[in-house]
């Protein structure tokens, strides 16, 4: 059983990073919502589950205009810089193997989704002739169960 535990404590801070972490790294407005560049917000969702408790299972990178992480944005930013947010917020150490990759693209909107062994990344694009760049991006850790709140 001791040998269980200390596995478990060496692999939880690799899988994901706690809202400490995150105010630690950004300024956050609110609770759950980090400024992570001037205009780009990251919404973050947390685990309230005992062993995972406060560490984040979801997050939503988008540019701060839009308000709702469920409503697709009409702003975009540059994709290199949705990259290097995603590098920052996920190092490539951290995914694992990359199992899958999967790009969907329909008009001049397009998705781009890969799945690690720890995490999945997607992030929802557009075409130069709509203004070009990334819109929002979606990251689900694997090993941390986000609950759905409905209220």
């Amino acid at each position: 059983m001791k040998m269980i535990i200390a596995l478990l404590w060496m692999v939880l801070p690799v899988v994901s990073q706690t809202s400490n972490d995150f105010r630690q790294r950004y300024q956050s407005p609110k609770v759950g919502t980090y400024v992570v560049r001037p205009n780009i917000i990251m919404s973050v969702k947390f685990a309230d589950e005992p062993l995972w408790n406060d560490y984040a299972c979801e997050a939503v990178i988008k540019p701060e205009a839009t308000r709702s992480s469920k409503e697709v944005s009409t702003e975009t930013f540059a994709s290199d810089l949705a990259l290097e947010i995603i590098d920052e917020v996920v190092p490539i150490a951290q995914r694992g193997k990359l199992t899958n990759e999967l790009s969907v693209n329909g008009g001049c909107s397009g998705m781009a989704i890969r799945i690690y062994e720890q995490v999945v990344i997607n992030r929802v694009t557009k075409c130069a002739a709509a203004g070009g760049g990334t819109s929002q991006a979606f990251i689900k850790w694997k090993a941390v169960w986000c609950e759905d709140k409905k209220r």
